[in-house]
């Protein structure tokens, strides 16, 4: 009995943390889009290439977050994020 007991604690526990971590992983992307899609509104001294590649993974990553797949919306706004942040930091 104790064990089936504690295999119950064991999975809810497990469904639980999985549950919070995608829902943060949801978040994240909607901040991550929301950010992004900032970030290019502002960005005036982008060169062609970086805005093009931003723009691009920009809707990709929209598509993805449709799709409910934020783990490929978070890294294509992070990769996007990061391009954007570099350029702007070597000027």
């Amino acid at each position: 009995m104790k064990r089936s007991a504690l295999s119950g604690l064991l999975i809810c526990a497990t469904l639980t943390t999985s549950h919070a971590f995608a829902s943060s992983e949801g978040d994240l992307c909607a901040r991550n889009l929301q950010t992004l899609t900032s970030e290019l509104a502002n960005a005036t001294k982008l060169d062609a290439a970086t805005q093009s590649d931003a723009t691009s993974k920009l809707q990709q990553a929209k598509s993805a977050y449709d799709a409910k797949n934020d783990r490929e919306c978070v890294a294509l706004t992070q990769q996007a994020l990061q391009s954007v942040q570099s350029h702007k930091n070597s000027q």
